[in-house]
Order: C-alpha cells, then sequence, then structure tokens
C-alpha cells in the first residue's frame, strides 16, 4: 500500500471513530441502560485533572480509560423490610436471612448487565473492562477498595452520600446495588440539574447500628465509620443491613422517632463543585 493510501485509510478510520464518539450522548446512555436491564446508569469522565482516588483505580485496572460507568440496581423493599434489629426477633423467624441470597442473586444481575455495557463497547472498537460488584481487590495493607464505586457514582450525579456512608439515589434511597467498568469510549460526565443533599442528616442510622460503628460526624467530615467493626459483625454474627433499612430516604420516615422525615433542598454545591470531593473521602 502507498503512502496516499494510507494516510487515505488513516482518515477514513478517523472520521468512523469521531462518528461514533459522537452517538455518545443522553439518548445512547438511556436506550443502553433499558438494553442490558440497568436500574440506573451515570458516567464520570476520566482526565488528568480527575480525583486522585479514581485515577489510582484507573492505572490498576484500565491505564488509558477515558470513563468510568456506574450502574445501579434496586434492591427489593419487600426484602430490605424483612431485616430487624437482633434483639427483636426473640425466638422468632430470623427473616433478615433473606437479605444475603438476595444480594447474592442481585450481585449477579448487576455484574451480568456490567458484562453486557463491556460487550457493547468493546464491539465498538473501544477497550473496557467491567470491574466486578463484589470481590473488588483492597488497597495494599488498606481497608480500602481499589475504586469506591458509590463515590464514581456521587460524582457522576447519580446521589449524595449520607452520614452511613451508603450512597442515597433519589429513585431508590440507599437500596442501590452498584458496579462499575472503565472504557476507553469517550463518554460525558452525567449531571443531575438539581443537586440537594440526598441525607437527611436524622442520624437514624447512628442509633439502630447494633455495635456502634457509626458515629455522628465530627464537623467538616460528611461520615464517620468504624470499617473493621461493621465488616467483622456482618461476617461474623450477623448480615445486618439495618442501616439500609431505616435510612429515612429510603423509607419516608424515621424508624426512630416515628416521625416524618422530608431531604432536605438546601444543598449548597454549585454544579460545577458538585463532582469535587475531599481526598479523605474515597473510602468504600
Amino acid at each position: 500500500m502507498n503512502q496516499p493510501s494510507v494516510i487515505k485509510s488513516a482518515e477514513r478510520n478517523a472520521r468512523q471513530k469521531g462518528q461514533l464518539d459522537d452517538q455518545f450522548d443522553n439518548n445512547w446512555l438511556a436506550q443502553t441502560r433499558k438494553d442490558i436491564d440497568a436500574d440506573l446508569i451515570g458516567v464520570l469522565a476520566v482526565d488528568e485533572h480527575s480525583h486522585p482516588d479514581l485515577l489510582y483505580g484507573v492505572k490498576a485496572f484500565l491505564p488509558s480509560a477515558r470513563a468510568c460507568v456506574v450502574l445501579g440496581m434496586e434492591y427489593a423493599s419487600e426484602t430490605m423490610n424483612l431485616i430487624k434489629h437482633p434483639a427483636k426477633y426473640s425466638g422468632a423467624v430470623k427473616t433478615g436471612d433473606l437479605l444475603a441470597p438476595h444480594v447474592n442473586q442481585l450481585t449477579i444481575e448487576i455484574d451480568q448487565a456490567n458484562s453486557k455495557l463491556v460487550k457493547t463497547l468493546r464491539k465498538l472498537g473501544y477497550r473496557s473492562i467491567a470491574l466486578p460488584s463484589r470481590g473488588l481487590p483492597l488497597r495494599p495493607g488498606e481497608i480500602k477498595a481499589s475504586l469506591s464505586f458509590a463515590h464514581v457514582a456521587e460524582a457522576a450525579g447519580m446521589g449524595t452520600i449520607g452520614t452511613h456512608s451508603l450512597l442515597i439515589t433519589p429513585e431508590f434511597g440507599t437500596r442501590t446495588r452498584l458496579a462499575c467498568m472503565l472504557t476507553e469510549a469517550p463518554l460525558k460526565t452525567t449531571r443531575r440539574m438539581d443537586p440537594v443533599d440526598d441525607c437527611t442528616h436524622c442520624l437514624d442510622c447512628v442509633k439502630i447500628c447494633p455495635v456502634d460503628a457509626i458515629s455522628s460526624p465530627v464537623p467538616g467530615t460528611r461520615y464517620q465509620i468504624d470499617a473493621m467493626r461493621c465488616k467483622f459483625y456482618r461476617e461474623k454474627f450477623d448480615n445486618c443491613g439495618l442501616c439500609q433499612k431505616v435510612c429515612s430516604y429510603a423509607t419516608g420516615h424515621s424508624e426512630t422517632t416515628g416521625g416524618p422525615i422530608i431531604a432536605t433542598d438546601a444543598f449548597q454545591q454549585s454544579l460545577a463543585d458538585f463532582a469535587r470531593f475531599d481526598t479523605a473521602g474515597w473510602e468504600e
């Protein structure tokens, strides 16, 4: 092949790639969410100015990634509502034990959706990798995920992180299972047009935690979690999920005070600042 032909071929490939890049608009994203059967989808674009903890995960799994996509699946309210404080079972059927198999099934479903999205983008010529909903490697020597899905989702405008350190989405509250994927496709960051603080700061999660793993945040922080205490209790004694169940945004009322709770709309961060978070905030 002579040089002019090589140049023309390269130009043609560039035009085709540019046409593919242009298709990744909100309509494409909405249709893709339906095609892969996910409940929620969000995107956080990646560049050299991205949060250091995001870049850490990108460097570990796909250094050439230009976007991180977050998928969300709803936990079934019927199952979540069966969770009780251990002291309340009193010899009755421990209905909260249904949570573990439900989480297992939801994990399979969201990972399958993630795999479908990866295959879709790879067929379009973009290298992509799915990160599992469960089992993502930790950072060496730390109880900290190599990439926090909740913080990526928050930066992608899918919700805000509450006092319990869980993502709270407008659609499902805390009852959202997350998975992520990294891709070279030039997807644009998704934004919420009405950025509000989805956490009501009712502290119900602090009050109900059976091992006091959740504390009222000190000034300047959004949450204060004893991750080791939470992890040990869930693995050795009870799968728990109480903080997810009682979250007032998900239930519409406070289970510890009995009164109605309304999420505040006085969130003071601007759209420009909404995707920026302090460096201490990306623990999972």
